[in-house]
């Protein structure tokens, strides 16, 4: 799979209002989804080396990550 994709663990749904848990979606289009929610909400938790935080989002397709990846928005690249 060529295009990366992601779903929100459901144990941080609650975090991210408007966003269904266990559902796969190109994680190019989850980020202005997140992004917007984040700068028009209070925050709960705070932005890392990403926007889609590991911890909260399942990963698949999309390049293998490597010696070579930076791991800043480097995702938005797979779509």
């Amino acid at each position: 799979m060529a295009v990366r994709e992601a779903r929100l663990r459901p144990e941080w749904a609650h975090l991210y209002p408007g966003l269904e848990a266990d559902v796969w979606m190109i994680a190019a289009q989850l980020v202005p989804l997140v992004l917007r929610h984040r700068l028009q909400d209070q925050p709960s938790w705070e932005f890392t080396r990403r926007i889609l935080v590991d911890e909260h989002f399942e990963f698949r397709g999309g390049r293998k990550r490597d010696n070579s990846w930076s791991g800043v928005l480097t995702r938005v690249e797979d779509a």
